[in-house]
């Protein structure tokens, strides 16, 4: 029977995974038989008329959307030619690793053996008695065979990357079967749907926790899930354009749910908020209606669903006196909270008679709508080549720019008319978010429900809220309070042990006192270290449980590693205590009674002399500062429009041997300088390295390589907590990550490369994974606050921070916003490199490299330099600032000798001063001339009788203006400083 799923899998398996070996190395067998015996595994009979044909006119709109139409008799196959990768949003060529005792026929052979009779015959042979056979076998297709080929054939991670054609090796075949295979389904009107759900900025921003921080994050991720899970289920995971679905722990644990495939993601995996609040999807313009309002129906309904089961799990036990106007408060709250929005847009020209026809309908439209200008509109000149010289006729996927750029304004344009809903709060308003009124029943005021509220929690040993009404909170901030503990350890099991709930996510305090958990445990060896900390640990035995053992991932790994079993005992009892404790100012009677009831002074004195006496071991104490990293990737819009400045041109995708071949004929010439159409490979490509950054290099730098905590990692945007000591070093290692300036030695450990020419592509054992690449930027905002700085302030400070790198230093920037517990405020930034000239030419200046150099060594009286060196340079700041460079560097230089460590000889501190004072120069002019440029870019601005000419970013740094180069120098010394000394003053 043909059904949906069965044009799928033929559509699928319209192309073997080895296609690009046999392009010509085996003309006797062409890769359309061989795609034909793998699709008589998977469908048990040859597939029928209606199944190829879609295939077929699938293949086609895909092929044209995703490369150009080349003339004919243009060639580059790799039986003679070095087979290449090109980037497919930067064009950096790379080299293919094959094997090299295997032929180009023998690979494919290889290939084709193992996803026929060793993947694609058992899978149809375990379904034969299900009932849902194709849909299945399509989803298992989908998501494991070039996964379980990338494991099993000799290219190993290189398979998942073989184009689907050797002149423009930019997409992988893999992306281009599954648009195919959603093109097949959508025929014969394929319509786009974009969707969103917000709002997000201020729903995950209302928190006063990290567990509150982390839950608004989870939640927002979680719904838009629930909308791409029936549109995924009706469909297929495939229709959904971006972000792309394979891997991504939610729709894994779908998979393993619903249709007993084995990808079941680790509970770790699941609590991850990954999913951006929008997506695109491709489905039957005739059915894409319904489909849309089912999915906003499902996401209304789970959030609806899991508000009162919460709600019903507060009132058995917990609220006191529920009545009426609980009730009404509850459901009127919930109801305004989440906004829904989708557009639908259905590709013109579907009743025109071929496939030009189509095209060119799509095009007529576009220009009627906008009007662009013909002698400047690049797209126009570039399809008059491809129509004139191209080898076939014009499609829909010719057009693919055109009818992306539509829905994308057909969706802006629909959600700037927002939701407005009347909204009467009266009473109390919440604490955590201030915008609502906290819940009260009729006879208790919301001061006096939350009172009890928070007496129920104590006596049911839940910490969850503070004592006396301190906090009160409405329906959507209760709800995010209680949902882990009520709904979510329920339904994904997590963080449960011994029976009793523990928080999977770290207070603050325990945060801050990571780094000094993780010298305990590096000091376990030592028999004085273990008596004391078993001594302090059986007088802080009351307060043991306060925080999860593995709320701190790193420091758990650390312990589970520890060789002796008596030392892995005290380093579990040591993470179940909450940092908090492990700070002598903490060991009062009246701070301790919060949770040790009987707790005596002489309790108090004992823990403070043990406290004591292991610092003094331990030779530190904790800090009581963290850091909160916000980072967000720079034109992300530009880059998903195809307006990017930095994407490929059509030259840089192409095989170089092909761009020889164009480069001779003057029709082709004029389009190989211009930007590549934005494609689906493209869309594909940016989706794919999102999700390497999100779901693997992220958690991998903050939480496996550092002791952090992850809070979101939705694509290009990043939330995460972080100790002082590393905020630096991880904001550089997250940096380089993105845009794939990153390596993995032989051992596996992650090295920094910024400033190096890198292809984009990250060899990491046996995975290769695709970056954004080296054209693509990103920002980050640090705000470092005292652990007992309310959060939602210190989110006011990081996004500060953020728009202050994008506006003020001119996006791919850092800027730390520094919060004392005096009150006063440090803030600073920098771009992350900068190219300085030298004799040879240029190279580039890795800023927070040569910043942790610097902290490094303060601090280090005997091998370093003297803290008091920044205050010194920072005495004369007004001076210096305003000298030529030469004297600059000659002061810098005498005051680093003047404050080097005791223990340097003379030719070292001589070395040490002349390396730093110039490399700090050096950055000063950069900086210095970096102002210079911005101040003509103004000022030619400002000449501009065309206001839209003005970039917004100039306009922002009219609102706040950078320091001369010197004077940015010097903060970022003061701040140095300040992290050496923990925030100690």
């Amino acid at each position: 029977m043909v059904t949906r799923w069965t044009r799928k899998i033929a559509a699928l398996l319209h192309d073997p995974p080895g296609k690009v070996f046999i392009l010509r190395s085996r003309p006797h067998e062409p890769h359309a038989q061989l795609a034909e015996v793998l699709q008589r595994f998977a469908l048990k009979r040859n597939a029928e008329h209606d199944e190829k044909e879609r295939a077929k006119i699938a293949d086609r709109i895909a092929a044209a959307a995703d490369r150009i139409n080349l003339p004919k008799g243009t060639e580059a196959y790799w039986d003679q030619v070095q087979p290449y990768l090109m980037h497919p949003l930067s064009g950096v060529p790379t080299k293919i690793h094959l094997p090299v005792s295997k032929t180009l026929e023998s690979l494919d052979k290889e290939i084709q053996e193992k996803a026929g009779q060793e993947l694609i015959r058992p899978w149809v042979e375990s379904l034969e008695n299900s009932g849902e056979a194709a849909k299945i076998l399509y989803l298992r297709l989908w998501r494991f065979l070039y996964a379980e080929l990338a494991e099993r054939a000799s290219p190993k991670g290189w398979i998942r990357l073989l184009p689907a054609d050797t002149r423009q090796p930019d997409h992988p075949l893999e992306q281009h079967l599954s648009m195919s295979a959603a093109i097949a389904d959508a025929l014969s009107q394929p319509a786009f749907l974009i969707f969103s759900l917000g709002p997000v900025q201020t729903f995950i921003a209302e928190a006063r926790r990290t567990q509150d921080l982390w839950v608004g994050s989870w939640l927002l991720s979680y719904l838009t899930w629930q909308a791409i899970e029936t549109l995924a289920d009706s469909f297929g995971p495939d229709v959904i354009v971006f972000p792309s679905l394979r891997g991504q722990p939610l729709c894994d644990a779908w998979l393993a749910r619903r249709y007993e495939l084995p990808c079941r993601p680790s509970l770790k995996d699941l609590a991850r908020p990954t999913f951006p609040n929008k997506f695109v999807a491709l489905l039957p313009a005739a059915e894409a209606e319904q489909a849309a309002k089912e999915a906003e129906k499902k996401v209304l309904e789970k959030w609806t669903e899991l508000a009162n089961e919460v709600y019903q799990r507060l009132i058995e036990d917990i609220f006191p006196s529920v009545d009426g106007e609980i009730e009404q408060l509850w459901q009127q709250q919930i109801s305004r909270q989440i906004e829904v929005y989708w557009v639908i847009f259905p590709w013109p020209g579907h009743d025109q008679k071929d496939d030009k026809h189509q095209a060119e309908n799509v095009k007529r439209l576009y220009a009627q709508l906008l009007q662009p200008s013909q002698n400047c509109w690049d797209f126009g000149k570039i399809y008059q080549v491809l129509d004139e010289s191209g080898q076939y006729d014009p499609n829909w996927g010719t057009v693919y720019c055109l009818l992306y750029d539509l829905a994308d304004r057909l969706f802006a344009a629909r959600k700037n008319l927002r939701n407005f809903t009347q909204a009467e709060e009266s009473g109390e308003k919440c604490t955590q978010c201030g915008q609502r009124a906290a819940l009260r029943s009729s006879e208790k005021d919301a001061r006096a429900f939350w009172s009890e509220v928070a007496t129920r929690l104590q006596q049911k040993e839940r910490y969850d809220i503070k004592p006396e009404g301190q906090e009160r909170l409405c329906a959507v901030c209760t709800t995010k309070r209680f949902i882990f503990a009520e709904v979510l350890r329920d339904q994904f099991q997590m963080a449960e042990e011994d029976g009793r709930w523990h928080q999977v996510f770290p207070p603050t305090s325990e945060l801050v006192t990571a780094p000094y958990k993780q010298k305990l445990l590096a000091k376990l060896g030592d028999a004085k270290v273990c008596s004391i900390l078993k001594k302090f640990l059986h007088c802080a035995r009351p307060l043991r449980d306060t925080v999860a053992r593995k709320s701190i991932p790193y420091l758990n790994q650390l312990a589970e590693r520890l060789p002796d079993p008596n030392q892995r005992n005290l380093a579990n009892s040591l993470l179940q205590l909450d940092g908090e404790y492990l700070m002598s100012d903490c060991w009062t009677v009246k701070r301790l009674q919060e949770v040790w009831e009987d707790v005596t002074e002489k309790n108090v004195q004992e823990g403070r002399k043990l406290l004591a006496q292991l610092q003094d071991t331990v030779g530190s104490q904790p800090v009581k500062y963290y850091a909160l990293l916000l980072m967000d990737g720079d034109r992300m819009g530009q880059w998903l429009s195809g307006t990017h400045p930095e994407l490929a041109t059509f030259a840089e995708t192409f095989h170089p041997v092909l761009r020889e071949q164009l480069e001779q004929q003057e029709k082709w010439q004029q389009i190989l300088s211009k930007k590549r159409l934005i494609t689906p490979a493209v869309h594909a490509a940016i989706s794919q390295a999102l999700g390497h950054f999100a779901l693997k290099l992220v958690p991998h730098i903050v939480e496996e390589r550092y002791p952090g905590r992850l809070i979101y990692a939705g694509g290009d945007d990043v939330l995460a907590l972080v100790p002082l000591e590393y905020a630096l070093t991880v904001a550089r290692e997250l940096r380089a990550a993105f845009s794939g300036h990153i390596r993995f030695d032989e051992e596996g450990r992650l090295q920094v490369c910024l400033g190096e020419a890198v292809s984009g592509y990250v060899n990491w054992g046996d995975e290769v994974l695709l970056t954004m690449g080296p054209a693509a930027t990103a920002s980050m905002g640090i705000a470092i606050v005292h652990f007992q700085h309310p959060l939602d302030m210190a989110l006011q400070a990081v996004r500060r921070a953020e728009k202050a790198a994008k506006e003020v230093y001119g996006r791919d920037a850092l800027c730390i916003q520094l919060l004392k517990r005096s009150g006063e405020v440090l803030s600073v930034g920098t771009k992350w490199r900068y190219m300085l000239p030298t004799d040879k030419g240029s190279e580039s200046l890795d800023v927070v490299a040569l910043l942790e150099e610097i902290k490094g060594r303060l601090g280090d009286e005997e091998r370093g330099i003297s803290n008091r060196w920044p205050y010194i340079v920072f005495g004369e700041m007004e001076t210096l600032s305003k000298l030529p460079k030469e004297a600059q560097k000659a002061e810098l230089k005498r005051t680093l000798q003047r404050q080097a460590g005791e223990k340097l000889s003379r030719d070292e501190k001589r070395q040490q001063a002349e390396e730093f004072a110039e490399r700090l120069v050096r950055w000063v002019c950069a900086i210095d001339q970096e102002l210079e440029n911005q101040k003509s870019q103004e000022q030619q601005g400002s000449a501009c009788s065309d206001e839209t000419s003005v970039d917004r970013q100039t306009q922002g740094r009219h609102k706040q203006k950078r320091p001369p180069g010197f004077v940015e120098m010097t903060q970022w010394l003061l701040a140095c400083s300040f992290l050496v000394r923990g925030g100690e003053e």
